[in-house]
């Protein structure tokens, strides 16, 4: 972190972005923990421009880590200005209290943070921590099978998993949502097909077949916060697992189900239609 003449702070981070939006969720951790308006913090990432090296966004580890990281060097940069500012208004640091960017003393002498920007002031934060987060969670599938063509509705699809801690709202309801999509696609329609010769039939998206928006509407996801991590300062777990762990088992339950009365019963994935109409053919011969 570093404070800037304008009095905005720079925040560097070694987490990388793959759309799941850091930037808005790194510059939230960073102007609660500084007590900052949101406008007054820079996030740059994903270059060795700006640190030496960083650890990508595989494991859920983005916020936990990195924003466990920008919590430490929040607490460094404030200890810092707290300095500054104690060696500006000649007093003890101990005597001062720092909100909002300002460092107040008991005779009501103050000293902002912007006064404080003449390039020295900034800070760093490393986390590390060798005990994994993990979310728990349910899901449930409604769906509604053709036994004539194969075709799988998906009628209602609910996902319910507790974070930890929701930083974002907004962000992590999309993260859910996106990875049940993504889920939904390897139940339905994704798969790396070869021919007896080994030859990849699948070689394009005119072959391959990914899920898109329109295909699975009725999607919900509920994310709790009921029980924080306690292996990071934010409390925060991962959020891409819970949405995309459990679409396989439920949904092949929830077509398992539907095919009972066939005596038909799915083992492998995807359950495209052709593999469906296939089971119900094959159980009724």
């Amino acid at each position: 972190m570093a404070v800037e003449s304008d009095g905005c702070v720079s925040v560097f981070v070694g987490s990388s972005s793959v759309g799941q939006g850091i930037e808005t969720i790194m510059a939230q951790i960073a102007a609660d923990a500084l007590q900052l308006p949101l406008e007054r913090i820079r996030i740059y990432h994903g270059s060795t421009t700006y640190l030496p090296e960083g650890f990508g966004a595989y494991g859920s580890r983005s916020t936990v880590m990195g924003g466990s990281a920008i919590l430490l060097a929040a607490d460094a940069l404030i200890e810092k200005f707290r300095a500054a500012a104690a060696a500006r208004l000649c007093v003890a640091a101990g005597e001062l209290s720092v909100t909002g960017g300002v460092a107040r003393a008991a005779n009501g002498r103050t000293m902002a943070l912007s006064e404080a920007a003449d390039g020295t002031l900034c800070a760093d934060g490393t986390f590390s921590n060798t005990k994994a987060t993990y979310t728990y969670g349910t899901a449930i599938a409604h769906v509604a099978v053709d036994p004539k063509t194969g075709q799988v509705d998906v009628i209602d699809y609910v996902v319910v998993d507790d974070v930890g801690r929701i930083i974002n709202p907004l962000t992590l309801h999309g993260q859910v949502i996106g990875a049940a999509v993504q889920g939904l696609g390897s139940v339905f329609t994704e798969e790396i097909a070869y021919d007896e010769n080994g030859q990849l039939l699948v070689g394009s998206l005119a072959d391959y077949m990914i899920p898109v928006a329109t295909d699975y509407p009725r999607l919900r996801a509920i994310s709790l916060e009921e029980h924080p991590s306690p292996n990071n300062p934010l409390g925060a777990k991962g959020a891409g697992e819970g949405g995309i762990i459990p679409v396989g088992g439920a949904l092949a339950n929830a077509v398992a189900a539907a095919l009972r009365p066939f005596g038909a019963e799915p083992r492998a994935l995807p359950l495209t239609p052709p593999r469906v109409w296939q089971l119900i053919r094959d159980a009724a011969s």
